[in-house]
């Protein structure tokens, strides 16, 4: 697994899966939860990364990038 992407959010992770997986590469949500057991605040101390397979990532960056040019 290689992370593909960090957010400071989940929700914005969670789009980023989603688009990544409706254009067939699974993907997965690490740190999501770690504001809730830890009680951290501070953005800069989070990171949360979305994951795909090794033989995913290149697909997988080419797509997150053009999203990002969209917006």
């Amino acid at each position: 697994m290689k992370t593909v992407k960090k957010f400071t959010d989940s929700f914005s992770a969670n789009v980023a899966k989603g688009m990544l997986e409706s254009n067939g590469i699974k993907a997965a949500i690490l740190g999501e939860h770690i504001p809730l057991v830890t009680g951290i605040c501070n953005s800069d101390l989070l990171s949360i990364e979305l994951v795909v397979n090794d033989e995913d990532y290149s697909e997988a960056s080419r797509l997150l990038a053009a999203d990002s040019s969209a917006e």
